[in-house]
């Protein structure tokens, strides 16, 4: 190798140790570049992913809202009407129709709908491991993870009722409030062969007892599933709250809710 004048033995090798770390800072530099943009990107994925399960969040409140409506509307203040008039035992009504719609309502399941959809999307891209906040964190997993739980234990007390009073229903009520109507413009044919109210009053009432008993196991049912929809309500409430404050837009839980966590269920009849 050839020195250049005034050039010492060691020089070359301080200029090749000097050009090497030179290079490999700058590969490092590079590297560490690129691990900060691919960890932006997923941030702001993240922030995507979490955009999309705030409004999954606000959908199941709105189905929350909805099925504790019609449950305190229908459902229940139904089945009131219908225990109080088995154990009159006067089949002699003064508007059989009304009576028989009410009979209609007391049978609705009013089951809710939830969706899980964009939360397990969240979870399947992995992206949960760089939400630093522990507690959004376990919000998201407890809230979306309680629907199943808690409905799990309501159908322990599902009994028959609604498929056995569907039995005196007259057609036409079924399909006028059939929960599928609102998904068509156009009215189902009418159904021409039918009974008439007073003739399906007649009918429950012949099977008084038994129908009276599974009423009364119906409104157990009810307020057993009005109570654990009040805490699903609780739940997605806090979870709303938690993702519009991560996120930094206003929580519209409230709104959503319109004062339904504060509603007491009515009393309806175990009378004796």
């Amino acid at each position: 190798m050839f020195r250049s004048r005034g050039e010492s033995g060691d020089e070359p090798i301080r200029r090749a140790v000097f050009e090497f770390v030179v290079i490999v800072t700058g590969v490092l530099v590079a590297l560490a570049a690129d691990e900060w943009r691919q960890e932006r990107q997923e941030l702001r994925e993240l922030n995507s992913y979490l955009v999309s399960v705030l409004d999954e969040v606000r959908d199941n409140l709105g189905t929350i809202r909805i099925i504790k409506s019609a449950l305190t509307t229908r459902k229940l203040a139904g089945l009131e009407t219908v225990i109080a008039q088995l154990e009159s035992g006067d089949s002699t009504l003064a508007d059989p129709e009304g009576f028989t719609r009410q009979i209609a309502y007391s049978a609705d399941t009013a089951t809710p709908w939830f969706t899980y959809s964009r939360f397990e999307a969240l979870k399947t891209s992995g992206l949960l491991r760089l939400l630093e906040d522990d507690d959004l964190a376990d919000g998201l997993s407890s809230t979306f993870q309680a629907p199943q739980v808690l409905l799990d234990q309501v159908k322990l007390l599902q009994g028959d009722y609604p498929l056995v009073v569907n039995e005196f229903i007259p057609a036409s009520y079924q399909a006028e409030l059939n929960p599928l109507r609102g998904y068509s413009r156009e009215a189902a044919p009418e159904i021409a062969i039918d009974i008439g109210a007073k003739e399906a009053v007649d009918l429950i009432h012949q099977d008084r007892e038994r129908l009276l008993r599974l009423a009364r196991g119906e409104a157990a049912l009810a307020t057993a599933k009005w109570y654990a929809l009040n805490r699903l309500a609780e739940q997605f409430f806090g979870l709303e709250r938690q993702l519009a404050e991560r996120l930094g837009v206003p929580s519209e839980a409230s709104e959503i809710l319109t004062g339904a966590m504060k509603v007491l269920p009515p009393t309806t009849g175990n009378r004796d």
